[in-house]
């Protein structure tokens, strides 16, 4: 009866909207938020969707989305016995990424997507479109906060993902949706969002961003009391006032003189940006930004105490230790299962592979010395140059 109850209660609770979410624990009901919990102070200032896909954090994520599309994406097939691999060169699958929508997308582009709305909401969803004989033959994005997880009665298993655009829902079965997510170790059935980690660090952002932008447009000329000797009336006050607007307000009408009539004294009254040391403010926001994204100031190309050395050592890091373990957690571990559950063969797996873009002065350099000590021949150098032995 209880369980009945709480039944019924759920999907009373799920017709309110997609961003309502039910979590059971022993026999206790709670509400949990689509996005991790996570709000902007600003989308409660413009009553839309959290902004957080701006200023910093919007250079940070899209500098990850970008590494994570370069990958080069290789199939192997693995010998169950010997244990050894060898790569497949021609493939269903590999016809599939190479073309994988009737939009033109590429899986580049694709993957970018995915990269962005992980970091965003912890979530991303591809709709894997089948054939005549049941075979993908299409891949389709799906924006994340367009996609409803349905479970079960049990609340164990996921048994569809509902997509909503333009009025209309669509039902996917589980099996045709490939969910990345960014582990979260409160549920196994939704990932956690890099942006939800944050507290009021990207509000602050906004809120200074806002500060300055309401400064040069109202504050930059005055900012002041007046303080009259005769006491105004309401509509003196009223005419007072629209006469400093007119003439006074506005970046155009910054550093203009102020002339009042007889009587009336003004007082300075508001701080500027540089009083409140905005600067400053901004780059401490912006270094813990960049620190929870793991993105080195190299790559956004601040240049603040960064040289050579540094620069190339940090880029070095960012593609070993972040991009690369990123994509093969989140991404290619979910690809290798969409290959298992959809082609006969067991035995294949895809590689995502990153290369470290090499320092061509230091190339060539090591060039000489192998060819000082006879290290390599010169038709192996045209080899590894794509020139041929």
């Amino acid at each position: 009866m209880k369980n009945n109850i709480i039944h019924k209660a759920s999907k009373y609770l799920s017709r309110l909207g997609k961003n309502i979410r039910c979590s059971f624990t022993g026999n206790s009901m709670t509400q949990k938020s689509y996005n991790s919990g996570w709000q902007s102070v600003s989308s409660v200032l413009q009553g839309g969707t959290p902004d957080k896909y701006k200023s910093f954090a919007y250079a940070c994520i899209n500098a990850r989305a970008e590494n994570i599309a370069k990958a080069k994406i290789f199939l192997f097939r693995r010998d169950a016995e010997s244990g050894t691999a060898e790569e497949v060169r021609e493939h269903p699958f590999l016809d599939l990424i190479h073309t994988p929508n009737r939009k033109k997308q590429t899986f580049p582009e694709i993957l970018l997507k995915i990269s962005a709305s992980l970091d965003l909401y912890g979530n991303a969803y591809l709709y894997a479109h089948r054939g005549v004989r049941g075979k993908p033959v299409s891949l389709y994005y799906l924006p994340a906060k367009n996609v409803r997880i349905n479970l079960n009665r049990a609340f164990t298993e996921v048994e569809s993902y509902e997509y909503t655009a333009g009025g209309n829902s669509v039902k996917y079965k589980s099996d045709d949706i490939i969910h990345f997510m960014i582990p979260d170790p409160d549920s196994n059935i939704e990932g956690k969002s890099i942006i939800s980690a944050f507290n009021y660090t990207l509000d602050i952002d906004y809120y200074q961003n806002l500060y300055q932008r309401s400064f040069y447009l109202y504050d930059a000329s005055v900012g002041m009391i007046l303080e009259p000797d005769p006491q105004l009336n309401d509509a003196e006050i009223a005419k007072m006032r629209e006469q400093l607007r007119d003439r006074y307000e506005g970046p155009s009408n910054a550093g203009r003189t102020l002339i009042l009539g007889k009587g009336i004294k003004a007082n300075a009254y508001r701080n500027s940006p540089k009083d409140v040391e905005i600067i400053p403010s901004r780059k401490l926001i912006r270094e813990e930004i960049l620190t929870m994204f793991r993105v080195p100031k190299t790559i956004l190309g601040i240049t603040d105490e960064v040289n050579r050395a540094n620069a190339r050592e940090s880029l070095k890091t960012f593609n070993d230790y972040v991009i690369k373990p990123f994509a093969k957690i989140c991404i290619e571990s979910k690809l290798n299962l969409f290959l298992a559950e959809n082609y006969s063969d067991k035995n294949l797996y895809i590689n995502m592979e990153y290369e470290f873009e090499i320092d061509r002065e230091l190339q060539l350099q090591a060039y000489d010395i192998y060819r000082k000590y006879d290290i390599v021949s010169n038709d192996e150098i045209r080899e590894i140059e794509g020139f041929g032995g």
